[in-house]
């Protein structure tokens, strides 16, 4: 029977791990959707204001390229933000408990199943028995 609790505890702990995961993924999105429409907003009112803070000495094209290379740099930083992705604590304790209790029931189920195996064929025995009488 400890091999079954032992399997019971692994599931638990999977289930665990993997709903903290899909929170975190959830979690992840909602940044990459948030980051894209403020970064979508924000640019198109810095556009604005970079192109009349400019000087008139500089050209419309260099004011582009500029704004450009400006919108490259911030969307290069809030997308390596997006991109941390690392395991919480509480993930990685739940990954190790299934493990070791996945182990722990592998080892322990042979000795387990026995009980059980003997009972059964001594009670399918008694059925034949009482069947012939």
């Amino acid at each position: 029977m400890r091999a079954l609790r032992l399997a019971s505890v692994a599931f638990e702990a999977e289930r665990a791990r993997l709903g903290l995961r899909v929170q975190r993924e959830i979690r992840r999105v909602l940044f990459f959707v948030v980051a894209g429409v403020m970064a979508a907003a924000a640019f198109g009112m810095l556009h604005v204001i970079a192109w009349v803070a400019m000087t008139p000495g500089v050209s419309p094209l260099l004011r582009a390229i500029i704004i450009f290379v400006f919108d490259i740099a911030v969307a290069g930083i809030l997308a390596m933000v997006a991109m941390r992705n690392a395991p919480t604590q509480a993930e990685v304790e739940a990954l190790a408990i299934r493990r070791t209790a996945l182990v722990e029931a592998r080892n322990g189920i042979g000795f387990t199943l026995i009980p059980i195996v003997f009972s059964m064929l001594r009670r399918s025995r008694r059925d034949r028995r009482d069947r012939r009488r």
